[in-house]
């Protein structure tokens, strides 16, 4: 039944990893992770890829969420699309297309100790911006979206993370709660497939890299099912409040400082 030396080394590979111990440990982020993203429509990426990182490094980590997230999270994300905002999503996902490419060279060729740091003091200044109460009072424009969609489209392609500029974007609208988080789940659900397709040719996803995915992706599911959920029923405020507490937490678990006690 499993002559194929392929399927063969696959399994014992899947074997291999769940007697590890820090298996079990990216078991429990990866399941977290699913949570976040069922809930929130983002944060699936900010929890995974920082807590992650420490033990598998930035581009095996990437590579493994959106490997996962795209057979997990993508076609539910497509689903949400009569609750968004079209014309506001259009322009976004288009800009952020063109330069994933970019990210992707970025990330194949950076310092991954230099693209951690990177990662956080980005999520960290978008923090700020939303906790300061800023909010942009402006109808979104196509010239807006599009910009918003080039940097999110640099910073998904280099380090996997989109939600800092994305969600800053949309949390600082007056939109409802469900506008926005299916916003951000169809624009996540296309530019996934996009990053999928840049990272395959830019040879990231390798044979370790599959096999990780394989192992997170029934985890990954009952999570987003979970999390999905938890949001019937949550207030705009409630929600923006956790919202804000998700990138908090993912921000200081990420900091290369706190690698010791994750290795």
């Amino acid at each position: 039944m499993f002559d194929n030396p392929w399927v063969t080394s696959l399994i014992g590979e899947v074997g291999h990893l769940l007697a590890q111990p820090t298996t079990w440990y990216l078991g429990a982020v990866v399941f977290i992770s699913g949570i976040v993203r069922g809930f929130s429509g983002f944060g699936g990426a900010l929890i995974f890829i920082p807590l992650s990182a420490a033990l598998l490094g930035p581009r095996k980590a990437i590579a493994v969420f959106y490997l996962f997230d795209l057979v997990s999270a993508s076609p539910y994300g497509l689903m949400q699309l009569p609750k968004s905002n079209r014309r506001e999503i259009a322009p976004m996902v288009i800009a952020a297309i063109v330069m994933l490419p970019v990210g992707a060279w970025i990330l194949k060729h950076a310092d991954p100790l230099v693209l951690r740091w990177a990662v956080a003091a980005i999520v960290a200044a978008m923090l700020a911006l939303l906790i300061s109460g800023w909010r942009y009072h402006g109808h979104p424009t196509t010239r807006t979206s599009c910009l918003v969609g080039l940097v999110a489209g640099v910073m998904g392609g280099a380090t996997g993370i989109t939600a800092p500029v994305v969600i800053t974007y949309w949390l600082s609208s007056t939109a409802a709660a469900t506008v926005i988080r299916a916003n951000i789940m169809v624009f996540y659900a296309v530019t996934s497939l996009s990053t999928d397709v840049v990272y395959f040719f830019n040879g990231l996803f390798t044979f370790d890299v599959v096999v990780y995915a394989l192992v997170a992706w029934p985890l990954y599911s009952l999570g987003l099912v979970l999390g999905a959920r938890v949001f019937k029923g949550t207030s705009d405020t409630h929600y923006r409040i956790a919202a804000y507490v998700l990138i908090a937490f993912s921000l200081l678990a990420s900091l290369p400082l706190f690698d010791r006690f994750l290795r």
